[in-house]
């Protein structure tokens, strides 16, 4: 079975389980916020750390379903009645999204490596890792939300231009009168 059929297949269990916990990763960054508010306020207890994975987990299947299926039904119907407006109002958002997709991801992932490495020689971590936390919630968010103004969005493919489209269109009339 195929990352795309785990996703897309509403008739198995797993399909359902995957489609399900995508669909909570605007949950999983609220989990994110209160979990790493406890630990810039010194609260560290083991249940703190494994809510926080479960909020990961949720993150990757959010972020899996985003990518890589197709838009589900309950995709299509959490998009917003005004989604064209509202992408216009998130614009830095949606370009933000863009913008941490591809080679600058990667460079983040590798800041986020250096800030953990960093934090074990010495610096308050709080200090340290308060920035990533920021970027990597704000950046959640994103992927959430792009996933919801994807046909809207000002920073895709321009569809009213033609946007990159080379294939010559059949004359209607000349094919359909043979």
């Amino acid at each position: 079975m195929s990352i795309d059929n785990a996703f897309n297949d509403d008739d198995s269990v797993t399909g359902r389980i995957l489609t399900t916990s995508a669909h909570l990763m605007l949950y999983g960054i609220a989990i994110t916020i209160a979990t790493r508010t406890c630990y810039y306020l010194g609260i560290e207890h083991w249940t703190i750390r494994v809510v926080g994975f479960l909020a990961s987990l949720l993150y990757l299947a959010g972020v899996l379903h985003n990518s890589l299926t197709r838009l589900c039904v309950r995709c299509m119907s959490e998009v917003p009645a005004d989604a064209g407006a509202r992408a216009q109002c998130e614009k830095p958002v949606l370009w933000l999204n863009h913008r941490l997709s591809g080679r600058m991801g990667i460079l983040i992932l590798v800041a986020i490596g250096i800030e953990v490495l960093v934090r074990g020689f010495g610096l308050p971590g709080q200090v340290v890792s308060l920035p990533f936390d920021l970027l990597a919630v704000l950046y959640m968010y994103s992927v959430w939300l792009h996933h919801r103004l994807r046909p809207w969005c000002p920073y895709c493919r321009r569809w009213d231009d033609g946007g990159g489209i080379t294939e010559p269109s059949p004359v209607p009339v000349v094919e359909a009168t043979r």
